[in-house]
């Protein structure tokens, strides 16, 4: 039998156990079948789990690292269709398509809510890998989902997009891969996905759905996800499941069209597909480091999850479900610019150690397992932590820094603050906002009761690190990721702005921001007026 890890990469493996020859000439992890590979049941609405995120049991009973580093980029092979596949998946596609005509229309169409009893069907959450969970057979299969009519089969040549399918790749390729790249230069998920597409039906409909939620045809957004998640339901009944890039992008993809249809006035999230991405990274066995310049499209997606995670962290105000054991190899001041392309695997990596930096404060800060330690140990990681940021400020490269900054005026009461790409945006943001934290969370003897009438120095230091973000929100709307940083970090600083203009202000961004882009933000706005005792 083939290691996982020769059969996720198409190649002869001579099975070799405990490293096979393919794996050791590459220095690849070499991964074998076993209980720890299984996947947990997963299946439609009906099912109610205990968890939706890999619980701590779950990391110790399996691995405490994820498989994200020296993968290299996979051959452009298509997923065949094998004889142990059943036959529903090789279905063909009827030429009537009456549910995605509308798509044509383009994104101009105007969002009509679907009727009470309309929304999508919930799916019950991803577990978390356990090596118990291969004790009983009937945890470690999948139940067979029925393909739904229209859904593009596999093949092993590429499968002509209609105009219609091809209208909503092209918008996500001009707007919404953007949302996956902000931290990546080299755009892997604006790029490469699209090339995909054609021939893997999982990654195609997860574009699908969400670009057409994006444009507001919800009928089609509908479809395809629908058809989205039966194939992934089927496909994580491969023992390859956790080792297959294009699924675990599919799903972080997925994650957004989650987010996008979470009812705004509530702000209810289920974070299914976030605990999805999480059980398949935490499946996937290998080294105790990961690659900040992101080489492959896999490891883009690791940092697309992080991301992901830490607005749910800040919302939440719990510690994120990332794996800190990890560790960041190469490091980026140890990376040079030798080659003109090079630069943007080193910008990938400078803008992605500040991701991790914040995701390591957000964690310190939201951690209250050694709340009772000793004093003095909160007090030298709270240090650390600092110099760690500080340090990004001072190192980072210059093209790092805004190209024009100015104080606020007559075009409103936050700086104005201009970048060019959206890593060297998103990236400052970050740092702003890790600065907020470490501020907000400093060890140290508080008053139970603060007075309202003035702020401390801490706080007044705290709003100008938050000015600075909606400064660079509103100069960049377009940065989609900057405005989701802008929203959870609000619930950090938010209550501290008195200035009747800066609370207008906010409240504006964050109502262009649902209008424009379709993320929930009205219970955002009902929150801080309540905070603010406004009506």
């Amino acid at each position: 039998m083939y290691s996982l890890t020769c059969r996720a990469r198409r190649v002869k493996c001579d099975e070799t156990r405990p490293v096979c020859k393919p794996c050791s000439k590459k220095n690849r992890p070499c991964q074998w079948e076993g209980p720890q590979n299984k996947f947990k049941l997963y299946q439609p609405e009906g099912t109610e789990s205990t968890s939706g995120k890999a619980t701590a049991s779950d990391a110790e009973a399996g691995s405490d690292t994820m498989d994200v580093d020296n993968m290299e980029e996979r051959e452009h092979q298509s997923r065949a269709a094998s004889s142990s596949r059943p036959t529903d998946r090789r279905n063909s596609r009827p030429e009537s398509r009456s549910d995605t005509q509308s798509s044509a229309t383009s994104c101009q169409n105007q969002h009509s809510p679907p009727a009470s009893g309309d929304a999508g069907p919930s799916f019950a959450h991803y577990s978390g890998i356990s090596r118990q969970s291969s004790l009983s057979n009937h945890s470690t299969t999948l139940l067979r989902p029925q393909i739904p009519q229209d859904t593009r089969p596999y093949s092993q040549t590429p499968i002509p997009l209609t105009h219609d399918e091809a209208v909503l790749v092209h918008h996500y390729t001009e707007h919404l891969g953007r949302w996956l790249d902000c931290t990546d230069a080299t755009r892997q998920f604006t790029l490469g996905v699209p090339e995909k597409v054609k021939i893997c039906p999982v990654l195609c409909h997860a574009v699908l759905s969400f670009a057409a939620r994006h444009c507001k045809q919800d009928a089609t957004a509908e479809a395809a996800y629908q058809r989205c998640i039966a194939l992934l339901i089927d496909r994580l009944n491969e023992d390859a499941a956790s080792h297959d890039e294009t699924l675990l992008c599919a799903i972080v993809i997925l994650r957004f069209y989650e987010q996008l249809s979470v009812p705004s006035n509530t702000g209810s999230d289920d974070e299914k597909h976030l605990a999805g991405t999480s059980a398949i990274l935490r499946a996937s066995q290998g080294h105790h480091f990961v690659d900040p310049s992101a080489p492959t499209l896999r490891e883009a997606a690791f940092w697309v999850y992080v991301r992901q995670c830490l607005y749910m962290a800040t919302i939440n105000q719990q510690p994120p479900n990332i794996d800190f054991s990890l560790q960041l190899h190469p490091d980026p001041a140890s990376m040079h610019d030798s080659h003109p392309l090079a630069r943007l695997r080193l910008e990938t990596a400078w803008a992605n150690q500040m991701t991790w930096n914040l995701a390591h404060v957000i964690n310190y800060c939201f951690d209250h397992s050694d709340a009772h330690g000793e004093r003095s140990n909160r007090d030298k990681r709270w240090q650390q932590l600092w110099d760690q940021v500080d340090q990004w400020a001072a190192e980072r490269p210059e093209g790092f820094d805004p190209i024009w900054q100015g104080e606020a005026g007559e075009k409103g009461p936050f700086p104005e603050i201009w970048f060019t790409t959206d890593w060297h945006v998103v990236s400052f943001g970050f740092y702003h906002f890790a600065c907020i934290m470490l501020l907000t969370y400093r060890p140290g003897p508080k008053f139970a009761v603060h007075n309202s009438a003035s702020l401390s120095d801490a706080n007044h230091k705290i709003l100008e690190h938050a000015r600075k973000i909606c400064g660079a929100c509103k100069c960049s709307p377009e940065t989609v990721p900057l405005s989701i940083t802008f929203c959870h970090t609000i619930f950090i600083w938010g209550p501290l702005v008195s200035n009747p203009t800066e609370r207008n202000e906010i409240v504006q961004l964050l109502l262009d921001f649902e209008n424009n882009h379709l993320w929930p933000t009205t219970w955002i706005i009902n929150a801080l007026k309540k905070e603010w005792g406004m009506n």
